[in-house]
């Protein structure tokens, strides 16, 4: 039995690349099931896993994969005035708990590349908001190189944990959206600084008139590279 409970899309039989979408912060796979979707459609020969986080909020349904109100109690990441440096602070408080959870995604991931006979080489982590930030240490701490990860409107978080587990270096491709204030776009230069400093292959993409959602120009970004088999997008 798989360690999280997970979605499927595309090509369950025979698949040549797979795909591990990691959902964000008060969500759930079913959240993120349209864009799984296009991606299945796009990626013809590939399989799209959704995982869903075990943890969920008092009372309700919604996951989240660590709880950063323990972290920021006041919200001060989402706010425009809060400087960079403090932003980043309250990220990186989260180290453990990222740690722990990414180190049970990549035991996910071995699993489903089991099931599906896909090789790291073949396999590509993507992640929206929160999930972004377990893409980034998942694949950076897995003992393996995987095809290339894809973050959404997310931040290298727990950078300090993440510097002393860093194991492999894929290709991170950090979108984000201009208008973003949720998981702030002014963010988006210190995490791709940050990668780089760390030899880690980084390419920022940035959207104009986006706020903290996914685009269909987002998806079609990551099937094309997937397609490219990890190549740099023009």
């Amino acid at each position: 039995m798989a360690l999280y409970q997970f979605k499927s899309y595309g090509n369950t039989v025979n698949p040549n690349k797979l795909i591990i979408f990691i959902h964000g912060y008060k969500s759930s796979m079913d959240e993120i099931s349209a864009e799984a979707a296009l991606l299945a459609i796009l990626l013809k020969q590939a399989v799209i896993i959704t995982p869903q986080s075990n943890k969920t909020h008092k009372n309700n349904k919604i996951r989240y994969w660590y709880n950063v109100s323990d972290y920021d109690v006041g919200h001060k990441r989402r706010n425009p005035e809060t400087p960079l440096n403090e932003i980043v602070d309250i990220y990186n408080a989260a180290g453990e708990q990222l740690s722990q959870q990414a180190a049970e995604m990549n035991t996910f991931i071995d699993e489903m590349q089991q099931i599906f006979k896909i090789d790291d080489e073949n396999t590509y982590i993507a992640g929206f908001s929160q999930g972004a930030m377990m893409a980034i240490y998942t694949a950076l701490s897995r003992h393996n190189t995987i095809g290339g990860c894809f973050a959404l409107s997310g931040i290298v978080a727990g950078k300090d944990c993440l510097e002393k587990e860093l194991r492999s270096k894929p290709k991170v491709y950090m979108l984000h959206g201009k208008e973003d204030i949720t998981v702030q776009y002014k963010t988006l230069d210190f995490s791709i600084d940050w990668l780089q400093k760390h030899n880690v292959l980084a390419e920022g993409l940035r959207y104009s008139n986006l706020a903290h959602k996914i685009t269909h120009s987002e998806i079609e970004l990551i099937a094309k590279v997937v397609n490219k088999n990890g190549q740099k997008y023009p």
